[in-house]
């Protein structure tokens, strides 16, 4: 790669115009004919150009493209031991993902440069994405050495469409994830695997029992391992699927274990999540007064960590007090819920909010306003990208179109429900 090449890619990955980069340098024609190798720079020219660019001058000059996989591996290992790199180091990597390396390579270049910017600007790690898709093979069979390489790959991948709530992709490679890590059986790596794994089942099924199979397999290294956090986690996930499937009483015992895990392990950490799902399970059982008392426990605990927390417990009053017909209590709690979800910008609970108004003007009769706020509700469901909200609002509204007769409504919701 030429010189002026390299100067105008680096220029372009940090977000500058060529005017911002050669300010107080040189003219704008100069630094077009550098950068088009229509002239060669001088080294003062250099000199300046790479403070500018936060590089070192011998970066630009001295970076050889034939030798360049040892200081990828460089970059790859310091990756993996801190979590940080430099902006050399980035821009280095940046430089080098398309160009022809070894699948190898291109595997270590794109996990750093996707894990790293999940971490500091998931929209930055979006073309990277799409470039590794399109570079490198989804073949687990392709590395025979390199498992190690794919594996930490295909997580990062996972996690970035986790992130952006694509599941169905997640999934993917999630799963590609735990078949990379096929010499590492039962270990922690592969027991952190299948908890994705299960976070993202739970996310996207509605019968859960696969994910519970894959927090089963989870908690069971975690323990083996004696992985605290893990331990935690799986038995808290396990709750929610065993509560979301409506096995309550076996929420109830993994709650219990939770409790009693937590008594020596984090226990101020998961004492609000614990009264907040001990009073989910409560509320499903239609023991209002032991919900209630379990909410308002967690509110008081969760406003010690901070206030947008206390949203969930809130939701679930209103919820409540709609189903009792405590009118004027449930638009209390709504107030609450979108002072919260404005305040702290909380959109996928906004919907919720949104969904749960709308019962009280169904109930009131009131079915434009029923409709209007349903209709506001897939909306935002569709602009954040929450698919089971998606689905389950839009097959309400539907079935009330269903019901009203106005068919050509009902099939536009059945057909956002079904996409």
């Amino acid at each position: 790669m030429e010189i002026g090449e390299r100067i105008r890619q680096i220029r372009i990955h940090q977000g500058l115009t060529q005017t911002e980069l050669i300010k107080d340098i040189c003219s704008n024609t100069y630094i077009s004919k550098i950068e088009s190798g229509k002239t060669k720079p001088s080294y003062s020219f250099i000199l300046k150009v790479a403070k500018v660019l936060n590089v070192e001058p011998e970066f630009l000059i001295n970076m050889d493209a034939t030798d360049v996989e040892p200081d990828i591996q460089r970059v790859y290992e310091s990756y993996l031991q801190t979590k940080k790199i430099s902006s050399q180091d980035l821009s280095f990597l940046k430089l080098h993902a398309k160009e022809n390396h070894s699948n190898s390579t291109l595997v270590k270049i794109y996990y750093v440069l996707i894990a790293y910017h999940n971490k500091t600007s998931i929209k930055e790690s979006a073309p990277y994405v799409e470039q590794a898709k399109n570079i490198i093979s989804q073949n687990v069979d392709i590395l025979i050495d390199g498992e190690d390489e794919l594996s930490h790959y295909f997580n990062s991948l996972s996690n970035y469409f986790f992130y952006t709530r694509n599941y169905s992709e997640a999934l993917l490679y999630a799963d590609l994830h735990v078949r990379a890590l096929r010499q590492e059986e039962g270990s922690l790596k592969e027991g952190k695997a299948y908890f994705n794994l299960a976070m993202i089942r739970t996310k996207i099924d509605e019968d859960l029992e696969l994910a519970r199979i894959y927090s089963k397999k989870a908690l069971y290294i975690f323990k083996k391992e004696d992985f605290k956090q893990g331990i935690a986690n799986a038995l808290s996930e396990l709750a929610i699927q065993y509560h979301r499937n409506k096995l309550y009483d076996k929420s109830i015992a993994m709650l219990d274990a939770l409790r009693t895990f937590t008594e020596d392990f984090k226990k101020d950490y998961y004492a609000p999540i614990l009264d907040y799902n001990y009073g989910r399970v409560y509320q499903k059982l239609g023991r209002f007064s032991q919900a209630t008392e379990y909410y308002f426990n967690s509110i008081k605990l969760d406003k010690l960590i901070g206030e947008e927390n206390t949203i969930y417990a809130i939701k679930c009053l209103a919820e409540m007090s709609i189903e009792q017909k405590n009118w004027e209590e449930a638009n209390d709690y709504l107030k609450k819920g979108f002072s919260l979800t404005n305040t702290f910008h909380l959109p996928n609970m906004h919907i919720h909010l949104l969904h749960l108004r709308s019962q009280i003007y169904k109930t009131r009769f009131d079915f434009p306003s029923y409709e209007k706020e349903m209709q506001q509700a897939v909306n935002l469901a569709q602009e954040g990208n929450y698919p089971l909200l998606i689905k389950e609002i839009s097959i309400e509204l539907a079935d009330h179109y269903n019901e009203a007769r106005a068919y050509k409504m009902a099939a536009k919701y059945y057909k956002i429900a079904l996409s």
